[in-house]
């Protein structure tokens, strides 16, 4: 029984010594292993956002400069209207210094009605399109011009027009760069381009703005009574 209980006492002092040189998890240092990991982790983390930093970066000249740009002050009534020049459906580039009238003449000039809206042919921008359409011989016989500005392509306006038969120009504002100059919000938390109509006087100042997304009908209304 002797010689039996040696090798039993042999194997657990050979496993006792395998424990022992084995490192043992004290107390002390399982936060410095916890610590360790969150420094690798936390490195890590800095690591991936710089090269999405970079990665954006290098997006961002194949993005509109529209989405990096900021939308400027809120045009006023009262206040000169931005100048701007856009290319029509036509392929002509049509400016509001184009309705002014020789050398300057007040009373040559023409007013102008520009209504901004989201494109691309949904409902209520056909309506309300349709609507001014409708009224455009109203906004002739009190002298005005009628312009129409989204962020359609040349192509898609152009087709458009010709199978809504708008008497009016359709301007490509792709890049946004007009809406923002006249400081136009984006509604429904930025999902959709403003829908807002301004009247402009001979004199070039802003008569009148209105902005409704849901109303497109009324934008016809609002303009034909600044224009009395």
């Amino acid at each position: 029984s002797q010689s039996s209980s040696v090798p039993a006492v042999t194997t657990m002092h050979y496993k006792y010594d395998s424990l022992a040189a084995a490192p043992l998890r004290t107390p002390r240092q399982a936060p410095r292993r916890r610590t360790l990991i969150g420094i690798a982790l936390a490195a890590g983390a800095v690591l991936a956002l710089s090269c999405c930093h970079s990665s954006a970066s290098a997006l961002s000249l194949r993005v509109p400069q529209t989405l990096s740009r900021r939308v400027g002050v809120n045009a006023a009534i009262g206040e000169k209207a931005p100048m701007f020049s856009l290319p029509s459906e036509s392929g002509k580039k049509i400016s509001l210094a184009d309705f002014k009238g020789p050398f300057g003449i007040e009373q040559l000039s023409k007013p102008v009605v520009l209504f901004f809206y989201g494109g691309q042919g949904s409902p209520s921008c056909t309506k309300e399109a349709e609507a001014f359409a409708r009224a455009y011989p109203e906004f002739k016989a009190k002298g005005a011009e009628v312009l129409g500005v989204s962020r359609d392509s040349l192509d898609f306006s152009k087709n458009w027009k010709e199978e809504k038969q708008f008497p009016f120009p359709l301007l490509s504002d792709e890049d946004g760069a007009v809406r923002e100059s006249f400081g136009i919000e984006k509604d429904l938390f930025g999902l959709l381009d403003g829908r807002e109509t301004y009247v402009i006087g001979r004199d070039g100042t802003i008569q009148m703005k209105f902005n409704s997304q849901f109303e497109p009908e009324k934008h016809i209304e609002k303009a034909l009574a600044a224009l009395e």
